[in-house]
């Protein structure tokens, strides 16, 4: 919430794009399984969604609760459409009206990331890892520069912090190293698309004044000697 309120102390509105708590979405996916919903189907695209639109709701009550001004925004409300596969959509674009309507109500718009509407108005996933596209579309449709993911580390390191005491935070990254580097800490579509519309990408973690920026300045670390790092948890993000 800190974060929140700082760019609400600077006049700035915010659109928080949340994921599912952890562990949520692999819950979903099984019971899906114990029912015998077939990957691929609306109800299978609805079910694994709702975490998303759990945790969109709950922050969005939490941030009511301490009187700052909040409401959820759902893709459907958005107009956010996607095409191709039901569980891997391409985004194709939001209402850029709706969105600003949804500003104008109020100071912080939750959208619950992750998913969009087909054009038939149905539910369709962006594949793992897609509250990332879901933020960056969202910062395209504003015309920001820049989109604020929230991790659990305080950016892209050359390795695996959890692994290697001797990891370097890379302080500016280019998109193909970001690419490389990434591992599950950021979905490779959502580093595509941001290259695509000179979107930086901004990793940072709550509560820690570290962070790495993705985008076109050559980085530090060279593709050719960077190392993978590997499961990372994407808590949530933020942009303003």
């Amino acid at each position: 919430m800190s974060e929140i309120q700082g760019y609400l102390d600077q006049n700035i509105k915010v659109v928080a794009v949340v994921s599912a708590f952890y562990g949520v979405t692999e819950t979903l996916i099984a019971r899906a399984s114990a029912e015998k919903i077939a990957v691929g189907s609306v109800p299978y695209a609805d079910l694994v969604a709702s975490g998303e639109m759990r945790s969109a709701q709950e922050l969005t009550r939490y941030l009511i609760k301490h009187e700052l001004p909040a409401a959820v925004a759902t893709p459907r409300e958005l107009g956010f459409t996607a095409q191709g596969s039901r569980t891997s959509a391409t985004p194709k674009g939001i209402h850029p009206q709706a969105l600003q309507q949804a500003l104008t109500a109020a100071s912080v718009v939750v959208v619950p990331g992750f998913s969009a509407i087909d054009d038939q108005g149905d539910c369709v996933l962006l594949g793992r890892g897609g509250s990332d596209i879901s933020a960056v579309c969202l910062a395209e449709t504003l015309g920001l520069p820049a989109v604020c993911l929230l991790k659990d580390v305080d950016g892209l390191y050359d390795r695996d912090p959890n692994r290697f005491t001797e990891a370097k935070r890379l302080t500016r990254v280019d998109y193909a190293t970001a690419k490389l580097l990434g591992g599950e800490l950021i979905q490779p579509e959502a580093i595509e698309f941001a290259q695509s519309k000179n979107i930086c990408i901004e990793i940072a973690a709550i509560g820690k004044p570290g962070r790495s920026v993705i985008g076109n300045a050559t980085s530090a670390q060279t593709t050719a000697s960077a190392q993978v790092p590997a499961d990372y948890m994407v808590a949530d993000e933020l942009i303003a």
